[in-house]
Parts: C-alpha cells; sequence; structure tokens
C-alpha cells in the first residue's frame, strides 16, 4: 500500500483495510482492493461546468426565510433516480472558490447519469449562518441533531428549502464537516429516502478540545489543521501527480471561470447582491467551527455516533461508507477512533443489518482528494454502488 509517497493518485487500484460493521457491535476487518474509477469524459465535465453556471442561486425556506446557496449539474439525468447532494465543508462555498465548482464538475462527470446539487454549508458564501442559539449548542457538544433526534432548525429549513425546489435526494457525497452536517440532514429527510451516502474526513470521531489550554485547545488544533492542508498540499506538488488534476484543474481555471460568469464575471457582483450576503470566514465563525468540530469521542457522549444513529432512525436501509484518511489530523489513532465510533453507533441502539455501515482505512490525508481527483471519485463510486451485484472491490 503507498501512503507515505502520495503516488496512489496514479494506481490503478486501491487497497484499504474495511471495518464493517455487524450485529450486535461486531467489527469484521477484511482488506479490499478498489479498482480505478474510468477517466471521466471531457465533454460530461465541460457540460457540467455550463449546468453550475446555468443553476446557481439560493433558495429560501419561505418559513424562516433562511437561504440556502445551490448548483446543480448533469441536468440530463434522469430525475426519477434522485438527486446525488453534498454540503460543503465548513469555510467553502462556490462564491468563495473556483476550486469547489471545479470539483462539483468532476464529481458530477464522474457520475453523469445522476443528478448533482451542491449546498454550501451554513454561513458560507450566501448561505444563511446557524443562530446563535444553534451555535451555543453546536460549540458545547459538536452535534448537529437536537437532545430529541431532531435536526438542528437551520438544518430544517434546508429540508424545507430542498423540497419547495423539489430536490428528491438520495444519495450523498461529502467531504469533512459536510459529513457532520449532512448526517443531521439525512434524518430530516423522509423516511427510507437516502439509499446511499459517502463521507470523507468526518468530523468529530476524536476529541481535541480537552487540554490544559480549555477550548483555546480546540482553537488550536483548527489553526494545525490549516497549517497541515499548506504542508500536504506542497509535498503533493512534488509527488506523483493525478493527471486529472492537472487536466481538468490547473490548466483549465481561467477557462473554467469564464464559463462561469453568473458566478465570477466582475459584472455578476451587481446580480449577487440582489441576495443577502452572508460573512465568510469572520472570526466567530471561525471560532465556533473549531469548537465544534473538535468536539468528539467519550468526552462529549461520542457526538459523531450519536448523529449516525439517528440518522439511521430515519435511512434504516442506507449504505453507508466512511472514508478515514490514514494522515488525517482530524483522527487521534486509527483504526482505534473508527472501531470506537463504530461500535458506538452499534450500543446505541441502532438496527444495522451486517456490514450495512463500512469505515474505509486508505491511504492519504485531508485534502488528498484536491490533488488526486480520481482517488477520491473511485472511491465514491466503490461506495455508490454497495448493494448492488458490481460493488466494485475484491479481496486483497
Amino acid at each position: 500500500m503507498t501512503s507515505e509517497t502520495y503516488s496512489f493518485g496514479n494506481n490503478v487500484s486501491y487497497e484499504a483495510t474495511r471495518l464493517s460493521l455487524q450485529q450486535a457491535g461486531v467489527i469484521h476487518t477484511d482488506t479490499i482492493v478498489i479498482p480505478r474509477y474510468p477517466y471521466i469524459n471531457e465533454d460530461d465535465y465541460n457540460q457540467a461546468i455550463e449546468d453550475i453556471n446555468k443553476t446557481f442561486r439560493v433558495l429560501k425556506d419561505s418559513e424562516t426565510g433562511q437561504q440556502f446557496e445551490i448548483a446543480e449539474a448533469n441536468l440530463q439525468a434522469d430525475p426519477t433516480k434522485g438527486v446525488d447532494a453534498g454540503l460543503s465543508t465548513f469555510t467553502s462555498s462556490l462564491t468563495s472558490n473556483l476550486g469547489n465548482a471545479i470539483e462539483l464538475a468532476q464529481r458530477a462527470a464522474s457520475q453523469p447519469d445522476h443528478w448533482r446539487l451542491y449546498i454550501a454549508s451554513p454561513g458560507n458564501g450566501k448561505t444563511s449562518d446557524w443562530s446563535k442559539k444553534e451555535q451555543q449548542y453546536i460549540r458545547r457538544t459538536g452535534r448537529f441533531t437536537q437532545e430529541d433526534g431532531k435536526a438542528l432548525p437551520t438544518i430544517a429549513a434546508l429540508k424545507r428549502a430542498l423540497d419547495r425546489g423539489g430536490y428528491i435526494v438520495t444519495r450523498i457525497s461529502t467531504d469533512s464537516a459536510g459529513g457532520a452536517y449532512v448526517t443531521a440532514l439525512m434524518r430530516e429527510l423522509p423516511e427510507g429516502q437516502v439509499t446511499h451516502a459517502y463521507i470523507k474526513s468526518r468530523p468529530n470521531i476524536s476529541e481535541h478540545g480537552k487540554g490544559d489550554l480549555g477550548n483555546w485547545q480546540a482553537y488550536l488544533w483548527g489553526i494545525g489543521i490549516f497549517i497541515s492542508n499548506i504542508l500536504d498540499d506542497g509535498r503533493f506538488q512534488h509527488a506523483s501527480v493525478d493527471p486529472w488534476k492537472e487536466k481538468l484543474e490547473d490548466v483549465s481555471k481561467q477557462a473554467a471561470r469564464q464559463r462561469m460568469p453568473r458566478i465570477y464575471a466582475p459584472e455578476s457582483l451587481r446580480e449577487q447582491r440582489i441576495q443577502e450576503d452572508v460573512r465568510t470566514h469572520g472570526l466567530h465563525k471561525m471560532w465556533t467551527d473549531m469548537l465544534a468540530l473538535s468536539r468528539g469521542g467519550a468526552a462529549h457522549g461520542h457526538p459523531a455516533a450519536v448523529d449516525t444513529a439517528y440518522a439511521l432512525a430515519k435511512q434504516s436501509e442506507a449504505f453507508v461508507t466512511y472514508h478515514f484518511p490514514r494522515n488525517d489530523r482530524l483522527y487521534h489513532l486509527l483504526p482505534e477512533d473508527a472501531e470506537i465510533f463504530l461500535r458506538e453507533v452499534s450500543h446505541l441502539g441502532t438496527q444495522v443489518t451486517n456490514g450495512q455501515i463500512e469505515a474505509l482505512i486508505m491511504p492519504g490525508a485531508h485534502r488528498d482528494h484536491t490533488s488526486y481527483p480520481s482517488f477520491r471519485w473511485s472511491i465514491e463510486s466503490y461506495a455508490f454502488q454497495r448493494g448492488s451485484n458490481s460493488a466494485g472491490a475484491s479481496p486483497a
């Protein structure tokens, strides 16, 4: 297995340690090989860019007035198959970062037969932030479901906005903090609607904020995440490079910007002011994010496991795949952190079928998907095929 050289972006297959949750809390461990997903079609990628430009807008919840920045791709897909949706990670939006639009187009092109929906998470881009009461709650608990199991009100507002827009979310694919938010969304969606979820680098698994410095420990941990991301990006640039990063991102950034004038052209700013502007990356939001996402483990009642258990109470047949990069600073020790998480999900009384929830321990770090996009497409493809006759993996 390649890990330290980060050459896996060019591999023909990827080896993973798979932890599969069985009934009665038993964890079955084996090693599987996931084949590299075929190269995406460049025409599909370019069409996805056009779709994103055409559909970029905000949805509003008529009950609260809260708004959510969205964009769609693969508009030609059969709508009866439902929507592949993902909430952005904690500092991301289309309006703040062209790279998010490029990632959305890449992921859409890797699954061109499914409608793809991007949602900027609370406080990012043009999406309304959490209320002060919600912020206090998530800073304290690290959870995005309430004590009664219902999603936080902002997530409930998102669900109503999705209903109003006619979006039926059946599959979920998201990274980092988006995995925390989307677990609460799964709890809010109609029973049995979600069939598959692929969640990479899910936070709130390990506790990062209980050192001698108290809450400042969590903030320092968050700063460490940012610094390690910068260092990892530098390492990736000097190691083996996924050819699709160069082909569809580095070479095409200016072309992509030009093809999405509704979002990135200077004149589009006048149109965007019609909608409420939301502050992104403010210090107060950063403090909330760092405290919330550092909460984990027994110290805070296993928030990720609690949110997951509530989600599975509504999506009882969904195949959920967690992807844990070995060198991700979100975790203290793998596979131990993943094992504790899975056992706690079972301990909470969640009725899961054998193998319904999997944790894949794989080489990589927090931002490897930006340097090796086809690595992520491959794991997502495996996750979305689980339960079918072509699950896309074989024993190592």
